[in-house]
């Protein structure tokens, strides 16, 4: 586990909220788009229309890769818990 100041913990957690909120745009695009984008075929993938096999199928796998890449990445292992308030408690403060 990392240990990180209290700025250092801000950064990564917008870091990691940033590259989380691209992934979803990433999987909604795919999911409207190849939805919008082969509605008019008229081809089934085991009895569903060609559509929402390719955008629910394909959206869920660019989840799971998005994820796992995501977790390789950018994502970090460090304590979130009140260090502040630990010291504090044993400086003799408390509440």
């Amino acid at each position: 586990m990392k240990k990180m100041t209290d700025a250092q913990k801000h950064q990564q957690i917008l870091k990691e909220m940033k590259a989380t909120l691209i992934l979803f745009a990433i999987v909604a695009a795919w999911h409207v788009g190849t939805a919008f984008a082969l509605n008019g075929i008229d081809f089934l993938v085991f009895g569903m229309p060609l559509w929402f096999f390719v955008s629910t199928i394909g959206a869920f796998v660019i989840s799971v890769v998005g994820v796992i890449i995501l977790l390789k990445t950018v994502f970090e292992d460090f304590d979130l818990g009140e260090e502040a308030s630990d010291e504090a408690e044993k400086g003799g403060t408390q509440s």
